[in-house]
């Protein structure tokens, strides 16, 4: 890695920490200050199942990459598929909008032995399956829960409806182009080049080119996808088990606090922590630092009240995204394949 490449991930890291200190600051200031006697109870029986539950979310991850991964080499194992999941997970961790993710992943699958181009196949197959699980995972939340939530929240759950609208636009755009050429033409050739005209996109060539790479490789991954029905339905259900257990991480972590919450509330702690997610997607500052846990604490304050909600949110931002950070971090640093000089 350059040294300019490092001095930028150190900046992001540096963010991430001063925005996180700021933000739990304001949170704990005042009534909302967290008793230390209150995290020294912490239950080691729940604690370990925070910690099983993130262990098995992580594992299911390294599945999915070493499911795709074996259609493009049949010696790839699953700890190169778990190495380089976990390090994605760093990655997306320390860049804005998740960004440097699937670049960093692209790079570990080269040293792995699967070419750039197959790793983008890989990349692109696993964000069709999990963008469409994502939506539909949400749609019935919002199907079913519409009227409960838009009374208890209001302002909050339409930016979790824009969220989701932007996500479905996302996964149907790409449905509907891999679909229709002349969908595609009109998007390529009609909206960017009056893109181009208002200012908005500075070259119509280059735009429009990347575009249709874009839809083309979309076009031909769901092909692929189409042809390998195993692996297709293997990472939809590993999606699934993921945002379960991403989204249920709150409800564990009231029960570690010894917090009076019944097991059937697991299914509110579930739907609310999706909303949660859908809202932040679209933070720029990396990890949505400052974002997700404003956020969260406004969500979950009519559940937890003053005094779960902060200590909750504390324990749900280690669990689901300091401990990717470390366990991601360690990994590439320390891992043989991916140091090792070509």
């Amino acid at each position: 890695m350059t040294k300019k490449k490092s001095k930028k991930l150190f900046i992001n890291m540096m963010v991430i920490l001063v925005i996180e200190r700021i933000v739990i600051y304001v949170t704990f200031n005042g009534k909302n200050k967290i008793p230390i006697n209150l995290v020294l109870s912490l239950s080691p029986f729940w604690v370990s199942i925070l910690v099983i539950l993130m262990g098995v979310y992580f594992i299911l991850d390294g599945i999915n990459l070493y499911s795709f991964g074996k259609l493009y080499n049949p010696n790839y194992t699953y700890k190169q598929g778990f190495v380089n999941s976990i390090c994605g997970t760093f990655f997306s961790g320390i860049t804005p909008f998740s960004s440097g993710g699937q670049f960093a992943q692209v790079y570990i699958f080269n040293k792995q032995g699967i070419t750039p181009a197959n790793s983008a196949s890989i990349l692109m197959m696993a964000f069709i399956v999990y963008q469409s699980v994502l939506v539909g995972f949400t749609a019935i939340i919002m199907l079913f829960r519409y009227r409960i939530y838009q009374a208890i929240y209001f302002n909050f759950f339409y930016l979790a409806i824009i969220g989701f609208i932007v996500n479905v636009s996302v996964i149907c755009g790409l449905f509907l182009c891999s679909k229709s050429k002349k969908l595609q033409n009109f998007l390529s050739i009609t909206v960017i080049k009056g893109l181009n005209k208002i200012g908005f996109i500075k070259s119509y060539k280059e735009t429009s080119i990347k575009l249709c790479n874009s839809l083309e490789s979309f076009r031909t991954e769901l092909l692929n996808l189409q042809n390998n029905k195993k692996v297709l339905v293997k990472s939809t259900f590993i999606n699934f088990f993921k945002l379960l257990i991403i989204y249920s991480i709150p409800f564990f972590a009231a029960k570690a606090l010894n917090l009076d919450i019944p097991f059937i509330k697991i299914f509110t702690f579930i739907e609310i922590c999706s909303f949660v997610y859908m809202i932040t997607a679209f933070v720029p500052i990396p990890g949505a630092s400052g974002g997700s846990e404003g956020v969260y604490y406004m969500l979950f304050s009519p559940i937890l009240g003053d005094l779960g909600t902060p200590t909750t949110l504390l324990i749900w931002r280690f669990m689901t995204y300091h401990l990717g950070l470390i366990i991601g971090g360690i990994t590439f640093a320390t891992n043989r394949d991916i140091n090792r000089l070509e």
